[in-house]
């Protein structure tokens, strides 16, 4: 018996060496050098750092990189996901969340989805008042604006996520920061309302993608447009559905997956081009032109904007597609652009207070007979890029008591009034694009508390 068993254990430990090493020996043949969904792959770390010293984490990087280009990982990987999708219900990793007939999440929109992640009632009325102070700026120009949130899919598809995740009782950051737009004015597209309509009768949203299909997307368009006073719907004929779409969601779960998704084609295409060229949807500039249309359009987009912006530029005689964050209102002028239109998906409403907007500060026409403030505000003041003759000055405050819906002025040293986008780091952010006159020289900062207002010097660092 013991002569029989050792050829057999000696074949299982080879074999199980054998599949031990594979990876590691194949990396010298086939390493793994494509990135799939939203990854980046490590780089060869260098041994001595930009000021030449050692490199104390070279060995840590080195890690990081044999175990993204390891050999066959993606192969494994796809395996080791279709087992457990299988056998488990679930998916290995935190990235993507398995839901109901095969519908595949992003686990980024989980906070959304169960209300864990609420803004406070002081960042959405910020969030707003930043867009009112946007939509000024282009009143000011002459340029029209309007401003839509990209649903995240399970807030249009809610039926095929997994039981264990409960969705919020309460209305989420969409819905309240939606309520703030209203109060203050600003122009909003309700896209939640336009797709849910429909959502019932068409799919609008990739089961394995996080993001809108072409029907969706030119149902977005088409409600931004007749907002803009652009006409409702643009022209398109019908639409087959053709396998043509390899889902993020899909390649980040099974990365040595081919499965293609379905996606509408319509009958009559796009007719304007690409003066400078297009390497991808994910360019950080995208300029298209259409002869057959007039106007000028600056879409700030993210991911969303892949594929709604061809739908807009269809109807605009020059359009530009940028993925600038923070939004810098420059480009305006830049552009040419009569239409401004924002749009960001609901699971990053909160870059709204965190990155400030490039723009010339307000000036106010207010009272200033301001109480001594019991607050301290501080902010560091740089040059402003892209804004000749202005520096930034972005900061902070704390004040106990800070009314909900207080704007946030500053008095320059020039004696004028300037009013402060209340984004940024920080408690309570501030940052205000001002001529440089008007910070060489003593600040004050005033806000509402408690119903009356309050000044204190600004602790200005340069």
């Amino acid at each position: 018996m013991k002569r029989s068993a050792k050829p057999g254990l000696a074949a299982f430990i080879g074999l199980f060496l054998a599949l031990s090493i594979l990876p590691s020996a194949g990396m010298l043949a086939a390493p793994t050098t494509r990135a799939v969904g939203n990854e980046q792959l490590a780089l060869w770390p260098q041994l001595h750092t930009a000021d030449g010293g050692w490199n104390r984490a070279y060995l840590s990087e080195v890690s990081d990189y044999l175990a993204d280009h390891i050999a066959f990982r993606h192969s494994f990987a796809t395996l080791y996901a279709r087992l457990c999708s299988g056998v488990f219900g679930t998916l290995p990793g935190e990235d993507v969340v398995l839901g109901r007939e095969g519908w595949l999440y992003y686990a980024e929109t989980l906070p959304d989805y169960q209300g864990t992640a609420r803004l406070t009632r002081r960042q959405c009325w910020a969030a707003a008042r930043a867009l009112a102070l946007i939509q000024e700026y282009c009143q000011e120009q002459g340029v029209d604006f309007v401003f839509t949130i990209a649903p995240n899919k399970n807030s249009i598809y809610p039926q095929y996520m997994p039981a264990r995740y409960r969705p919020a009782a309460s209305p989420g950051n969409a819905s309240r920061l939606a309520d703030c737009l209203r109060q203050q004015g600003v122009a909003y597209v309700d896209l939640f309302s336009v797709l849910r309509q429909e959502a019932g009768q068409t799919q609008l949203y990739f089961a394995w993608d996080s993001h809108w299909n072409n029907l969706g997307a030119a149902l977005a368009a088409d409600a931004l447009a007749d907002a803009l006073g652009r006409g409702p719907e643009d022209d398109r004929g019908g639409y087959s559905l053709q396998p043509s779409h390899l889902g993020d969601l899909y390649a980040m779960a099974y990365p040595a997956g081919t499965e293609l998704e379905p996606d509408a084609v319509f009958e009559k295409g796009f007719t304007f081009t690409y003066p400078n060229g297009l390497r991808s949807a994910e360019d950080i500039t995208i300029r298209t032109q259409n002869p057959d249309a007039g106007g000028s359009l600056l879409l700030f987009r993210d991911s969303f904007g892949n594929a709604l912006y061809p739908f807009l530029a269809q109807r605009y005689g020059a359009a530009c597609i940028s993925r600038a964050m923070p939004y810098n209102l420059t480009y305006l002028e830049r552009e040419q652009a009569d239409t401004l239109v924002i749009e960001l998906v609901e699971r990053n409403l909160r870059w709204l207070v965190e990155r400030p907007t490039r723009m010339p500060a307000p000036v106010r026409q207010v009272n200033q007979n301001w109480q001594p403030g019991d607050f301290a505000a501080s902010a560091v003041c740089t040059e402003a890029a892209g804004l000749e003759g202005y520096v930034e000055v972005t900061g902070s405050i704390q004040c106990p008591g800070l009314d909900p819906d207080s704007p946030i002025y500053l008095q320059g040293a020039d004696g004028l009034v300037y009013e402060a986008t209340p984004a940024g780091e920080g408690e309570e952010p501030f940052t205000l694009y001002l001529p440089a006159a008007a910070a060489d020289g003593r600040l004050e900062l005033a806000v509402r508390a408690g119903g009356v207002w309050q000044a204190a010097p600004l602790d200005l660092t340069r």
